[in-house]
């Protein structure tokens, strides 16, 4: 059984094997398996159900569509009374958002509620969510480019130029003078690994 092949149940408490585990199911287009991998997480076992978030987001960054069917799940997920589900399953949403975006779009307000008052991880990557809806642009860009701009100019240091560089080729003609300040502000307070790939982004926005 697919189930078998998780961390837990190969007593192992590293995430190699579920990594391996969702690679293996994207090779072999392997649709059942993934169900099976989704029907745990509501699992009573919080070990099974985490593995089971993990093998999901890891099928979404390498093969969106074949989770793209399981997006209401992800979004019952951020109401889960653990953090680890909450946001495995923002991680999940970031993978399919450009691809299922009127159902996620229906939901950006509770994700909104999460960037704020959610982990760090949840934080990152709920805010990746709205920037892959706001790039597909209007009625999504229009709606969202305040909050995205306010997110960065609130970015923790040490996320800020990754999120920079996520976020510089979604900002339109009539929003990259507001963006560039917020990055140029910004820039002073980095590491200088940092401010390294922060300058790069800058350079690119302004060509």
């Amino acid at each position: 059984m697919t189930i078998d092949q998780i961390a837990y149940h190969l007593g192992r408490r590293d995430e190699a094997p579920n990594q391996e585990l969702a690679a293996k199911l994207v090779r072999e287009n392997d649709m059942a398996g993934i169900a099976e991998i989704a029907a745990h997480l509501d699992d009573k076992n919080a070990s099974i159900a985490s593995d089971c978030i993990k093998v999901m987001y890891e099928i979404g960054y390498l093969a969106p569509g074949l989770i793209v069917s399981y997006t209401s799940k992800f979004v019952d997920l951020l109401d889960h009374k653990r953090n680890r589900m909450v946001w495995g399953a923002m991680i999940a949403l970031s993978t399919v958002a450009v691809l299922v975006p009127n159902r996620i779009w229906p939901h950006h307000e509770k994700i909104k509620e999460l960037i704020e008052s959610g982990t760090v991880i949840t934080n990152v990557s709920g805010v990746r969510v709205l920037i892959n809806l706001a790039s597909l642009g209007d009625p999504y860009y229009s709606q969202l480019i305040d909050d995205l701009l306010r997110y960065m100019r609130e970015c923790r240091k040490i996320d800020f130029a990754k999120r920079a560089g996520e976020m510089a080729p979604v900002i339109q003609r009539k929003h990259r003078k507001k963006f560039l300040a917020i990055l140029e502000e910004r820039l002073p307070e980095l590491s200088k690994a940092a401010q390294k790939r922060l300058t790069k982004t800058i350079q690119t926005i302004k060509k």
